[in-house]
């Protein structure tokens, strides 16, 4: 009788379309820094057979890649220093993931001290006054009789309604 675990589930990233070097061998193959030839073999293994069962968005050419550069000293070297994942290459940020949340992702040991309030009904203290209230309040200064397009211009500046999401302030 086999008593193997089941292999892990993978763990999709919905990532921004990113160049593989850009993103880096390591994310791509799902390995820590510090990973041994066995251990990228081995998820290499994995992730072409996640591939091929379309339970990844990596590319077979993206996976291929990603062994071919851990397996070379020189390539390894400067995939660690241009790609997204941050830990170094002595773990640590791993080795802090396993003290505070466990070895497992299930075993959840620390929790966030700052949570997210939620602003859906949220009514501001001070009260928002009306557009109408805002115009008569506004006091146009008189124009001198000397620049007469002037006020052309701002009447047909003040007649078109202005969407602050489109006004383009580098313009």
């Amino acid at each position: 009788m086999n008593n193997r675990n089941p292999p892990p589930v993978p763990v999709m990233l919905q990532l921004a379309p990113l160049p593989r070097t850009q993103i880096g061998p390591f994310l791509i193959l799902g390995v820590d820094k510090d990973a041994d030839r066995d251990t990228v073999e081995a998820q290499w293994a994995q992730r072409l057979i996640w591939a091929r069962k379309g339970m990844t968005r990596s590319s077979l050419e993206d996976i291929n890649w990603g062994r071919e550069v851990l397996s070379s000293t020189e390539l390894r070297i400067r995939a660690d220093a241009v790609s997204l994942n941050l830990d170094t290459t002595d773990g640590t940020l791993r080795k802090l993931r396993e003290r505070f949340q466990g070895k497992r992702p299930s075993d959840v040991g620390a929790r966030p001290l700052d949570v997210e309030k939620w602003l859906g009904d949220y009514v501001p203290p001070t009260p928002v006054p009306a557009v109408d209230e805002l115009r008569q309040n506004v006091h146009v200064p008189e124009l001198p009789r000397e620049v007469p397009a002037v006020r052309v211009l701002l009447e047909s500046f003040a007649r078109v309604p202005v969407d602050p999401w489109q006004v383009d302030l580098d313009a």
